[in-house]
């Protein structure tokens, strides 16, 4: 492991000294936490200890200065650092959120010395081929002098700047130019990472991506910025590129005290992307045969003011008049059974969606079965079951790509009337 990579498990400490004391954890690395913990105090990402930080559900990759901390997953006590981050890379790659175009893969070195190196590569990838294909040229109205007269003159600003001069003009144009607001965005990328990335070969082609792309104007990029981009066909090719920009720039935090311990964190919500995963499975294995939704909300609460509460279940499988909730819930449960709040949560899941049955899947940590149940029969309303099931999220340290097919069948042995 290169000595600039310090990587953990969720929900582990870190600190630079005491019991969870690491030899790259020093105390300036626990200040740069402290300093952005202070201007981001919501920040999930992690908590601070008393000499370090506890990280949360939240897994990817933190850089702090020329550190990089990779918070990886992990259900159960099996497996390795490497063995887990294949298992989280696999995953954001099954769920679209680390894509490669065909042509690009054989460029993009699948076993990076970590994740966020893996990010820079792709954007260099992306950056690389939309160059080779020539980048597109927008039209955007500019204002200025010119020794030419075209466009509309702006003759308050004729007689106030040119007077003396009158072989200038002021006037408003059009120009055609590479000078517009996705190259823009792209530059700032460009910019972030060539001061974040550490691998030689990665500073190289970077430098050599700066060296081709046009000279264009800064901008301050937020979430809003990325609104303004219209839906164009031309815009494309440059999807994936445009993707990656935005997770770097609206997670990126630079040092404006001493610039020396900038931080750029690309992290996900466990809870989610397991949720995601499953999903994508599921929807592959069953294709046609059921409609597959997630995250379909229904409201229950509405108040006199004009607002309502909505409650939606991870995913809602419907064939018919015959619907399934799943709610995916990364956790372990140690002793095998749920909890109260999640009993809670399915009980609401069946009555407002009418189903007999629910299924709330968790990450396998142990060797247990699945749990049926039922809730108990209430006024006007027949016996609904809730079943519990575990899935196998690696298989010989490889991420478990038949979850799908292995949700279904333990769907299937658990309720004989429901048919795949």
């Amino acid at each position: 492991m290169k000595n600039d990579l310090i990587q953990v498990f969720e929900y582990e400490r870190i600190a630079y000294k005491g019991r969870y004391a690491h030899d790259q954890f020093d105390e300036d690395l626990y200040k740069a936490f402290q300093s952005y913990h202070e201007r981001f105090p919501d920040t999930p990402f992690f908590s601070l200890t008393a000499y370090g930080v506890k990280f949360t559900q939240y897994v990817g990759a933190i850089r702090v200065g020329n550190i990089t901390i990779e918070v990886l997953p992990k259900a159960g006590k099996s497996g390795t650092h490497a063995q887990w981050q294949g298992i989280l890379l696999e995953m954001l790659k099954k769920c679209h959120l680390l894509q490669a175009k065909q042509s690009g893969t054989a460029n993009l070195k699948l076993k990076a010395n970590s994740i966020l190196e893996l990010y820079f590569e792709l954007f260099i990838v992306e950056l690389e081929q939309l160059i080779h294909r020539g980048l597109i040229k927008k039209y955007y109205q500019s204002s200025g002098q010119q020794l030419a007269l075209k466009g509309a003159l702006l003759f308050n600003q004729q007689i106030a700047k040119n007077l003396v001069h009158k072989e200038r003009f002021y006037t408003r144009h059009t120009i055609y130019s590479k000078d517009h607001l996705l190259h823009q965005i792209l530059h700032e990328a460009i910019f972030v990472i060539s001061h974040l990335v550490t691998s030689s070969a990665l500073v190289d082609r970077i430098k050599r991506v700066q060296s081709l792309f046009p000279e264009v104007r800064r901008a301050q990029v937020n979430a809003a910025t990325f609104d303004k981009i219209p839906l164009s066909r031309k815009h494309q090719p440059y999807q994936t590129s445009i993707s990656i920009a935005k997770l770097i720039l609206l997670n990126y935090r630079p040092d404006i005290k001493s610039g020396r311990k900038d931080l750029l964190a690309i992290m996900f919500d466990m809870n989610k992307l397991w949720e995601e995963y499953v999903l994508v499975c599921l929807r592959k294995e069953v294709k046609d045969r059921w409609a597959v939704n997630g995250q379909r909300k229904k409201s229950f609460w509405y108040a006199e003011a004009g607002y309502s509460k909505s409650i939606k279940p991870d995913i809602l499988l419907t064939n018919g008049d015959t619907s399934i909730i799943i709610d995916t819930k990364w956790k372990i449960i140690d002793d095998g059974r749920p909890s109260d709040n999640d009993l809670k949560q399915m009980y609401v899941y069946n009555h407002y969606w009418d189903c007999d049955h629910s299924f709330l899947v968790y990450p396998r940590s142990f060797s247990a079965n699945g749990i049926s149940g039922r809730f108990s029969n209430t006024k006007n309303s027949k016996d609904k079951g809730c079943e519990m099931i575990f899935l196998d999220v690696h298989h010989e340290g490889r991420l478990n790509q038949s979850i799908g097919n292995d949700l279904i069948e333990e769907i299937k042995s658990t309720v004989e009337s429901i048919h795949f």
